[in-house]
């Protein structure tokens, strides 16, 4: 039988080492399951505000998605807070102009969507304030209190209807038209390439029209338009990175409809366009705008025309009957100063406008 030996009371027994935690294939995977975990993260915050819903993106939300916990979310991807709170451009976490297209364009409808249900709501509230005064007024001048309640409840069932649907249709009206734009790109196939390598950047002027009604401010009007187009500015430079870039920016003279112009417009396949609607009129504003655009970009700049003055005025009043442009917008159109290629154009095109376009 064998003995085994007794081991000495201060021997060293050799003991296996555990896995270095900090070794290189450690980490190294450790690494590659955060990036796939970073894209995780994108997706999900794409992939909400691309689905038109109204519900609002919650951190706690995106942790749950994607595996992890909210501390873990804090402490390693918080770059990505600012854009789960709406407060970062949605589209700078996807590549290529089609995703981008596709972002933007519902970032705009759900804007508008938005900014029409924050006009209902300040109707209702105008409303209810008419119908109250609307009341007291009438009773006051009525003996008879029946009388009184029959004839102010039908006042107020006939201002509520005619609030309620003059907004709907207006509402109606701006994101059909959003998603007709948003339709006719993601309908690639059935259409030609040029409309895939279209993004319309539009200066809302219709709305500012709106507001300038309302307020007779020839300020505003400008401060909002001048926004506007600061907002625009600042998208060229996710655009830098892209070859064969084309700027087309459409003068508008307010005769024709930049819509128009726009989905007619025919891009050169291997060209990614910005139209961009531009109500600038004199040199130095539109020098302004066009020594932000980068260098490598391709300029072009398109000027609508018609030769009556009696033409623009009928163009004008089809166009803007709802609701009028300022005198002076008028007025600095009409004298705007004649562009040249000296402006740093690259093409510099003027087309006629045919009545009633």
């Amino acid at each position: 039988m064998s003995k085994v030996s007794p081991i000495a009371k201060n021997a060293k027994v050799p003991v296996q080492a555990a896995a270095d935690e900090h070794s290189p294939d450690v980490l190294l995977a450790q690494a590659a399951a955060q990036s796939d975990r970073r894209q995780v993260i994108k997706d999900i915050i794409v992939s909400h505000y691309t689905s038109g819903t109204t519900h609002k993106l919650k951190l706690v939300e995106v942790a749950q998605r994607a595996g992890i916990t909210r501390q873990a979310l804090d402490r390693y991807y918080s770059e990505f807070k600012p854009y789960i709170a709406g407060k970062k451009d949605v589209s700078d976490l996807v590549d290529g102009t089609v995703a981008k297209a596709k972002v933007e364009t519902q970032a705009t409808i759900n804007a508008v969507d938005a900014k029409w249900k924050a006009r209902l709501d300040q109707v209702l509230v105008e409303r209810d304030k008419e119908i109250a005064r609307a009341i007291n007024s009438h009773v006051s001048t009525l003996m008879n209190d029946d009388i009184a309640m029959f004839e102010s409840n039908q006042l107020r069932k006939s201002l509520e209807k005619q609030t309620l649907h003059a907004v709907e249709l207006m509402k109606k009206n701006s994101i059909l038209e959003l998603k007709l734009a948003a339709a006719s790109q993601r309908e690639a196939p059935l259409q030609s390439t040029s409309s895939q390598n279209k993004i319309i950047y539009d200066v809302d002027i219709e709305q500012l029209c709106i507001h300038y009604q309302r307020t007779k401010s020839l300020d505003d009007f400008e401060d909002a338009k001048e926004a506007e187009l600061m907002a625009i500015r600042e998208k060229f430079a996710r655009f830098t990175s892209m070859p064969d870039v084309h700027v087309v920016l459409f003068a508008d003279r307010y005769i024709s409809r930049f819509r128009n112009f726009a989905s007619q417009y025919a891009a050169l396949p291997c060209e990614t366009c910005l139209i961009i609607r531009l109500p600038l009129f004199s040199r130095a504003e539109i020098n302004n705008f066009i020594k932000h655009i980068p260098a490598a970009f391709k300029k072009s700049l398109h000027v609508p025309y018609m030769l009556l003055d009696t033409e623009r005025k009928a163009q004008r009043v089809f166009i803007y009957q709802r609701n009028a442009l300022p005198e002076q917008e008028i007025r600095a159109a009409d004298n705007a100063d004649a562009p040249s290629m000296t402006w740093g154009l690259d093409e510099l095109v003027f087309f006629k406008v045919p009545a009633g376009d």
